[in-house]
């Protein structure tokens, strides 16, 4: 048996505290390699101290075959702590957390805020290990009914909003400005809020960020290869080169006409206006011709299709 298994072993059947064991993280997801660790949540009652102290002497079976690569973390009385556990196969990523945090989550009403969507993958998805009294499962149900299978109505609107606002200032900056470092950051989450509409468009959950703009986690999307094709062009361009810039912004249109036809655009997509009427406007106001020219090549606005 593995130091994993035992670890697992002893947390089921010696802590009493222990409510709940998930699986998360990449070797849920299935986007784990060599390089991850096992993500493993351990959810105790709520009227269970949780310290770091507590869990390396409490939680872990003795004489296990491991090291804790401790990270700084104060010991001190918290609602979760995280423990890593260099086993003889693997670190092992523990966290203890009470099921109050995972009540407290699940009476949130649903949002755009990248936290929330990232914890809300994880609770909903988490693979369940130890449940004995269904705790995990009526909270995964709760969830499923009130944000995962609801998510094209929560979601799609502020994504598109948060489209719309960060589009025109990534062209000010990137056009306007040739700020080279505040474009490529701004186009880049463009392009992740495309990513997750076309996860929401397709009733799934957003993977987590740091996966979000992998190629293998796009190509579950049928304008993953586009996606893809988009941040290769988006990092081979340059401020300075105003064309290659508005070559950018074209291949983002094609994206756009095929992810963007939800009924929350109610003006179409108003927000390639920037080019038609502030560029030019700015144009006159600047002395700069040249804009004027430019915009005549740029993206046009109109009704999503």
């Amino acid at each position: 048996m593995t130091t994993t298994a035992r670890c697992i072993e002893h947390l089921t059947r010696h802590v009493p505290s222990v409510e709940a064991i998930t699986l998360c993280g990449s070797h849920r997801q299935g986007t784990s390699d060599v390089y991850s660790d096992r993500d493993i949540w351990v959810f105790c009652h709520n009227d269970q101290p949780i310290s770091e102290h507590l869990a390396t002497t409490a939680f872990l079976p003795a004489g296990a075959d491991c090291e804790i690569l401790f990270e700084g973390r104060d010991d001190t009385l918290t609602d979760h702590t995280v423990i890593n556990v260099l086993t003889d196969t693997e670190v092992l990523n523990l966290k203890f957390l009470h099921t109050r945090v995972l009540t407290s989550f699940s009476a949130q009403a649903p949002n755009l805020d990248s936290q929330y969507l990232e914890d809300l993958e994880n609770y909903a998805t988490m693979r369940v290990l130890h449940d004995p009294d269904g705790v995990i499962a009526t909270h995964q149900e709760w969830l499923r009914h009130h944000a995962v299978d609801t998510i094209g109505d929560w979601l799609l609107p502020p994504l598109a909003s948060r489209y719309a606002s960060t589009y025109w200032r990534s062209v000010y900056q990137g056009i306007l400005r040739t700020e080279e470092h505040a474009w490529r950051h701004l186009a880049t989450h463009l392009t992740e809020l495309l990513a997750q509409t076309g996860f929401a468009q397709a009733g799934a959950l957003p993977p987590p960020r740091k996966w979000l703009l992998s190629p293998r986690i796009l190509s579950a999307l049928p304008e993953g290869a586009a996606l893809t094709a988009l941040l290769d062009q988006l990092h081979r361009t340059s401020t300075t080169d105003p064309d290659a810039v508005l070559g950018f912004y074209r291949a983002l249109a094609a994206v756009e006409d095929r992810l963007l036809h939800t009924v929350e655009l109610y003006a179409g997509m108003w927000w390639r206006g920037v080019f038609t009427e502030r560029v030019p406007h700015l144009a006159r106001h600047t002395g700069r011709p040249d804009l004027l020219a430019l915009a005549q090549a740029a993206p046009r606005p109109g009704t999503a299709p």
